[in-house]
């Protein structure tokens, strides 16, 4: 462990745990119970009582963190690395080592559907969100397929608590010269509410230590609007939502070899659109405590150019140019139910469904040429591919929560899947179904004063893309991924321990697990003596081969002294991650030892209606390893130095400022976070502004 790891973990100490709603620091009286969260269990549970790894991000830290997407606010939580491919303005997150195809991402408990291989981007803007749960762990009983990582819900901000409510605000980011702009106008009047949102964000190369990441650049913008009515019983909203992205893809000269002379890719569009209804009707008879439905239509539109050329291998080899773009329209249709029952003492019975349909058509178009030898004839290459597919979940699951005493809780539930795939295009009609239970139990006891215990044992259930079981990839200067109809689902099975105190000075949540996952599905050379006649020079099919196990401990934990106002607190993660493809085993999985985040944070409440934070934390992170075929990819252990602070006023009942400010990196480290994530920013300030009225 290098001494510039050992000395920034020394020199940082932090500043919250992001894991179990730790920013209480300015609580000076206990509190017998957490937060209430709902995506744990589907229905509202204080944090103390459920029997899942949960974490909570409120819109304060939101606000704080001046970050640039979602995943940046997710970046500290026990478990969760940021994944971005080289591609700055499309970050996803790795969940306790699984890929992020293996995660479900939600906005108010509607999925983000993603066909890629890479899985969903988080398509909103950060300033319209009001808080975000984390569930570590499969969640594929609760929340469907595509959960074996875990479950990651974004609430959205609804109405406020007046008439008419603006807020307006910017910030700026001196590592991409990045600009955004936020607004919003929300209200309530009398059983109504709504909200109207807009924002545009636009940033630039990103400046590293070392340099800068030329084709880093992105830019995003949002306009979402929303109408609730709320009863005595009955709740009724409507949401509508757009966002469009766009990102450069950041290609390291030190990559492109002798045979692959030049290589640019672009992704000018990640365009996302959803209308969504929600309906609640609450206490409706002694037996019967809560009706949910929920039903949306979701669009994303995808579009990727990749230019390449490639030099001959071997003499009398092509040399091939190309120019490929790809062009693909996701639509979802979705639809969600629930009813919690209550027809027995001390036992809650919840019973759901869900129906979603996606519909994938992609073109894809290659133009060129093959020259056979320099000089020689040039062969001109123009291929269009058309294809659609439809890919049909319908499920349904069941759970009981057993009050077995006043201290002991008893929950259990499974879910029943049933999957029709329909392809029609390039890789032939051909029609696949499948159907699969999957199981999840847990007890959570709180006997003790101020100390909850947990235990879960659940399975993960994640049936292949679209892309994966018949489409295959777009084109590439390894020519086509093929889709392969045979796959198997990947599963897991996870169990874990936890323990969570809270005596509202002092917060400990701590989290031991394991996870045995199978039939992982990658990409290998397409052999057409193995995989049929289909398999063509250059080319890859997606396969089950791989299987992983990992297992850890997180902890999240933070002390406030109440007299001083001075909170310092741990969030750190330990994890190992074994990967195993056919006879190799591996733990070069980009899976650190030990991550996480240390520091100490001191906050002010004056009399003239100003509150003020600062906060010194470490970031670091122990050496990263990945083994994939060429090799190993290394990443260096790494701490960070970084200050942030900030104050509000409140100029009156109505209207508020509120300004952040942090220097990241402050001793200007030329790192990389992990191996599948871009060299981190240099030095960084970073400044938001917003006035409520």
């Amino acid at each position: 462990m290098s001494k510039g790891f050992v000395s920034g973990l020394m020199t940082g100490i932090c500043y919250f745990a992001l894991q179990s709603g730790a920013y209480s620091q300015e609580q000076t009286d206990p509190q017998e119970l957490g937060p209430i969260v709902v995506t744990a269990s589907r229905s509202e549970q204080s944090l103390d009582e459920v029997t899942r790894s949960v974490a909570v991000v409120e819109s304060e830290q939101i606000e704080r963190s001046v970050a640039d997407s979602v995943t940046e606010v997710l970046r500290d939580v026990p478990g969760i690395k940021i994944i971005d491919s080289n591609v700055a303005g499309m970050k996803r997150i790795s969940i306790r080592g699984e890929e992020s195809s293996r995660n479900v991402v939600l906005v108010d408990g509607q999925e983000i559907s993603d066909h890629t291989s890479y899985g969903a981007v988080f398509l909103i803007s950060p300033s319209d969100i009001e808080r975000i749960e984390v569930v570590k762990g499969p969640g594929s009983v609760l929340h469907g397929s595509k959960a074996i990582g875990g479950v990651v819900n974004i609430i959205t901000k609804k109405g406020a608590d007046r008439a008419v409510q603006v807020e307006v605000g910017t910030a700026f980011d001196s590592s991409t010269d990045g600009i955004t702009g936020f607004s919003s106008a929300a209200g309530t009047i009398d059983q109504w509410d709504y909200r109207f949102s807009a924002s545009k964000s636009k940033h630039g190369d990103r400046e590293t230590a070392n340099g800068t990441l030329e084709g880093s650049a992105f830019e995003n913008q949002s306009v979402t609007a929303y109408f609730g009515y709320t009863g005595d019983q009955h709740k009724l909203s409507i949401k509508a939502e757009r966002f469009e992205q766009e990102s450069e893809v950041y290609t390291d000269p030190a990559d492109i070899g002798l045979v692959m002379r030049q290589f640019d890719m672009d992704l000018p569009k990640r365009d996302r659109s959803k209308i969504g209804l929600f309906y609640d009707f609450t206490d409706v008879n002694e037996s019967i405590a809560k009706i949910h439905l929920d039903g949306y239509v979701q669009q994303i539109d995808r579009v990727a150019l990749v230019d390449y050329e490639l030099a001959p291998p071997r003499l009398g080899a092509p040399v091939m140019k190309r120019e490929n773009e790809t062009q693909s329209k996701l639509l979802t249709f979705g639809l969600n139910g629930q009813v919690d029952l209550t027809l027995f003492d001390n036992v809650l019975t919840s019973i759901g469904f869900q129906a979603v349909q996606d519909q994938l058509d992609k073109d894809s178009f290659s133009t060129g040429t093959n020259t056979i030898s320099v000089p020689g004839p040039v062969i001109p290459v123009n291929i269009i591919e058309r294809d659609k597919a439809k890919l049909t979940t319908l499920s349904a699951f069941l759970q009981n929560e057993w009050d077995l005493n006043d201290d002991l809780t008893l929950t259990a539930g499974g879910r029943y899947y049933f999957v029709v795939s329909e392809n029609k295009g390039t890789a032939g009609d051909r029609d696949e179904s499948d159907q699969a239970f999957v199981g999840a139990l847990g007890l959570n006891y709180t006997g003790f004063e101020n100390f909850a215990l947990r235990a879960h044992v659940s399975q993960g259930y994640v049936y292949p893309t679209l892309l994966q079981s018949t489409l295959g990839s777009v084109f590439s200067p390894a020519g086509k991924i093929y889709g392969n109809a045979d796959l198997d689902p990947e599963t897991s099975v996870t169990a874990e321990i936890g323990a969570r105190f809270d005596s509202g000075n002092l917060i400990v949540d701590a989290s031991a697990f394991y996870t045995d996952a199978k039939d992982y599905i990658t990409s290998v050379d397409c052999d057409a003596a193995v995989h049929g006649s289909k398999c063509t020079a250059n080319s890859d099919i997606y396969v089950n081969i791989d299987a992983a196990k990992t297992w850890g401990l997180e902890l999240a934990a933070s002390y406030q002294f109440a007299e001083l106002a001075v909170t310092p607190y741990a969030n750190i993660t330990l994890m190992r991650r074994q990967f195993s493809s056919g006879a190799t085993n591996t733990f070069d999985t980009d899976t650190p030892l030990v991550s996480g985040r240390l520091g100490v944070m001191k906050s002010w409440a004056f009399d003239n209606g100003v509150e003020a934070y600062a906060d010194l934390y470490s970031r670091f992170s122990s050496e990263h390893r990945q083994k994939d075929g060429s090799g190993i990819d290394e990443a260096d252990g790494f701490a960070t130095l970084n200050l942030a602070g900030g104050f509000s006023y409140d100029f009156d009942e109505k209207r508020r400022l509120k300004v952040h400010a942090a220097v990241e990196n402050i001793f200007d480290q030329d790192y990389k976070p992990s191996v599948e994530e871009l060299t981190a920013p240099g030095r960084a300030f970073k400044l938001s502004a917003s006035v409520i009225f």
